[in-house]
This record gives structure tokens, sequence and C-alpha cells, in this order.
């Protein structure tokens, strides 16, 4: 069972993020008729450890295993989803992950997978690029340039 709720105030999700870099570019996704771009991942499941739901997430959406090097940051975000316009209370995990095979460089520079019937297209993007874009959650534009060596706790409002 995923750790998301709904409430009369709004939602609650904890969720986990994967950044994947490869030659100086970021693996980001978007959903189909969504105007905003994000890193991959997803929700946590009730007794699941973080690294864990970050490695099934990306199985999950990619088909490719992956090794975590390192957790980044720990993002605690509220906003209002821009399709929906659903309020949202998440706290989410990032994660530096290292690609075991470098299969998913073949699909190209964008690509698409059919995950359940949900269409997300996939780009591989310069870091330099992204503070041209509508990325999610924004602090990845800034922080993207240089990496912390230890985890930072962020807070967006």
């Amino acid at each position: 069972m995923d750790i998301t709720f709904k409430t009369s105030e709004g939602r609650f999700n904890y969720r986990v993020a994967g950044l994947l870099i490869h030659e100086d570019k970021l693996l980001i996704m978007q959903d189909e008729n969504q105007p905003y771009y994000y890193v991959p991942g997803g929700r946590v499941m009730l007794h699941e450890k973080s690294e864990d739901a970050i490695k099934r997430e990306i199985r999950e959406e990619l088909s490719i295993d992956v090794n975590v090097k390192r957790m980044l940051w720990m993002n605690e975000n509220f906003f209002v989803e821009d399709t929906l316009k659903e309020k949202f209370h998440e706290i989410c995990f990032f994660f530096l992950l290292e690609i075991k095979d470098e299969e998913i460089v073949d699909h190209g520079e964008e690509f698409v997978v059919n995950e359940n019937g949900k269409i997300h297209t996939y780009y591989w993007k310069r870091l330099e690029e992204l503070k041209d874009i509508n990325v999610y959650p924004p602090f990845l534009k800034e922080k993207i340039k240089e990496l912390p060596l230890h985890v930072e706790h962020i807070i967006e409002t």
C-alpha cells in the first residue's frame, strides 16, 4: 500500500525520486497532458525502505536496475498541483542513482514508456537546460549544478 492519503485539506504523499545523470544530462519525464517535468520516482509503500522504493520505482517505470549512490535531499514540499488544482503536502527523498547497464541510454534523447496505460515521455536534458524548462520541484534547477556530499533538507512552500 502506497503511503498517500487524501483529506478535505488536501493530499499527503511520501515519495522517492532518482537522479540519473549520464554525460552531463539528467533523465527527466513528463506525463501525458502535463505542463511540467520531473525526475523519475514514486510513492513509498508502507514498511518499505526508501532506498528499496526508488530501486523498485525505477525498475517498474524504466525496466532497469540501478544502484543507489547516496541520498541528496530531503524535500518538504507544499504546493497546488498544476492540472488537478489539488493541494499537496509531500515529503520526498531524492537519491543520486547509478545506472547498472547503459541500455537506457540507447533509447535516445527522448523515448516513450507506457506504464499500465499511463504514457510517460522521458528526456535526457543537459543540466544547463533545466533552468529554461518547467521542472518540479523548482529547487532542482539550481541544486543540480553542485550535488551535495551530505543530505540537505529543503522546504518549499
